[in-house]
């Protein structure tokens, strides 16, 4: 699974690049996530992040960490290290990139078993310190324990939450895998570990050796990335607050939030006030931030309007234009006014020079079609048949010629038909002429004389475009003698009909009947019979 950065903004989004230094294999391939190492053998990669943080302080840190798709020859495994050695540390091999970093604290995700590490049989989590990866020595603070609570194996081609939570005044390390509890360490890390210095870096290492895996970690919410800086905003403005990485949001006080169960409500705050936002990700876990909002300098003397739509290749003029002011619209212009001719939200952040004070504000433009009319060609149909026509602008109002004013109109007789289309950009139409005629018309001589002149001699069916084919076309003496026999033949071929002989010898002069089924151009096939005079 993916999921993005756990960050708030306003007005400037932080982004994690250039936030961690970057070692070996290391490579950021988004805006959360890094990849530590391709799988391949001997390699590794590390990720720092160059400020140091304050163990007396408390921190959370939640992520997803994917540890590749190789089971019995997948390795080695990430660890979170807290050290206050280098940005720049970090080697290959079955150390998880982590052996011997002193002085340190690691939490691994160990995927290899060296059994002369007393590893155990599945995929574990420990807590160790001084880069110290043998379980059976003093330096291993807490387990190993199996990282799953269900799955002995974590090399499953999948994502797996983690989060690392440090209790500065209970003095209390848990980790978090796939939302369960799954290790617990109590100790005094600042004095125990780190000599008394509370300043370390932290971020993540990994490696490969003879055997391999990719090895990934995407950022959902650090405390120690996660600063929303404060604003100022003008009497009277708004401002957008944002939000990502959560599945619920709540923010407090709800006073002046236009929705405080969003992730970015617009806050219009009458007066300075701290807004706190609880955000719960994928398990549950709550996070929490804060923004003071400052309400100070000249009062906004802008104001966008209403929501509003204009007509197709119409062009609507925004105007935030306030004196001692800088523009910044979300299309990227930078001048007080914006033409508009497409649909969509518009806002614009004003920052007051004088008093740099900041202001927002947004409008929904919708776009309304110009009416058009097109009933198509003008057509002819067989008779029995019907036309539905229909308007092909449903946005407006509809009105035909007799009056009607539904979307469609069943056309059953000729006739010249018409439309008319219109809303409050204009109007627009259009007509159409239909024709009925029969679809099955077929001539069929009633006498041929075979007598190679030339003329007449040979009875078949005629047509002028209504037939499709002659199913059946049969001949029959007085006597109900089958003569002549034709099967799915086409209609004006003389060499298809009857040229008067039966088993090559010539038939009397005398009347026969004849009997044809035939497939006509509109779909139905009709029987046709009758009699024919052959003269000699």
């Amino acid at each position: 699974m993916f999921r993005p950065l756990f960050l708030f903004f306003l007005f400037i989004t932080t982004a994690l690049q250039g936030q961690f230094i970057l070692n070996g294999e290391a490579v950021q391939t988004d805006n959360s996530c890094y990849r530590l190492t391709r799988p391949v053998n001997g390699a590794a990669g590390s990720i720092w992040n160059p400020d140091k943080i304050d163990l007396n302080k408390s921190f959370e840190v939640v992520m997803d960490i994917y540890l590749g798709c190789k089971d019995e020859d997948g390795a080695d495994g990430i660890v979170f290290g807290l050290q206050p050695v280098s940005t720049s540390i970090g080697t290959a091999g079955g150390g998880i990139g982590f052996q011997g970093i002193t002085p340190s604290l690691g939490i691994e995700f160990d995927t290899w078993q060296n059994f002369s590490l007393s590893d155990p049989e599945y995929d574990h989590i420990a807590v160790i310190r001084q880069g110290d990866l043998n379980h059976s020595t003093a330096n291993n603070l807490a387990g190993p324990v199996q990282a799953s609570a269900t799955n002995t194996n974590i090399e499953d081609c999948n994502f797996h939450s983690l989060r690392v939570s440090w209790d500065a005044g209970a003095k209390k390390l848990t980790i978090y895998f796939d939302c369960e509890p799954r290790l617990v360490a109590d100790i005094d890390m600042v004095n125990e570990i780190f000599g008394g210095d509370p300043e370390v870096f932290w971020g993540f290492t990994s490696a490969t050796g003879a055997a391999n895996n990719l090895h990934q970690v995407c950022f959902n919410y650090t405390t120690f990335l996660d600063q929303i800086p404060d604003v100022v905003m003008c009497p009277g403005g708004q401002v957008q607050l944002r939000a990502t990485g959560g599945r619920s949001y709540s923010w407090s006080p709800a006073e002046g939030l236009s929705n405080p169960n969003i992730a970015n409500p617009i806050a219009s705050p009458a007066r300075t006030t701290t807004y706190t936002v609880e955000a719960r990700d994928a398990c549950g876990i709550p996070f929490y931030d804060e923004v003071r909002v400052e309400v100070a300098g000249d009062p906004v003397f802008f104001d966008l309007g209403p929501d509003t739509a204009i007509c197709e290749g119409q062009m609507l003029l925004l105007d935030a234009f306030s004196s001692n002011s800088t523009y910044e619209w979300n299309t990227g212009q930078t001048g007080a006014r914006l033409p508009v001719t497409q649909a969509g939200q518009y806002a614009v952040t004003v920052t007051k020079t004088d008093t740099f004070c900041i202001a927002e504000d947004f409008i929904e433009v919708g776009l309304i079609p110009l009416p058009r009319a097109n009933l198509g060609e003008d057509t002819t149909l067989c008779e029995g048949q019907s036309l539905q026509l229909r308007s092909t602008f449903p946005e407006g109002e509809s009105l035909w010629q007799d009056g009607s004013v539904a979307d469609t109109f069943l056309v059953r007789a000729s006739g010249r038909y018409e439309l008319a289309v219109s809303n409050e950009c204009g109007a627009a139409s259009d007509a159409i002429n239909v024709s009925i005629e029969s679809c099955s018309e077929v001539y069929i001589p009633n006498a041929f004389s075979p007598n190679e002149d030339g003329r007449n001699d040979r009875f078949y069916l005629c047509d002028g475009g209504d037939v499709q084919a002659v199913k059946t076309f049969s001949i029959f003496d007085r006597w109900g003698n089958q003569v002549f026999l034709r099967t799915n033949i086409l209609p004006n071929s003389p060499q298809d009909g009857w040229d008067g002989n039966f088993k090559g010898r010539p038939m009397n002069s005398g009347v026969y009947l004849y009997y044809a089924e035939i497939l006509f151009r509109d779909g139905h096939s009709e029987v046709r019979s009758g009699d024919v005079t052959l003269l000699r």
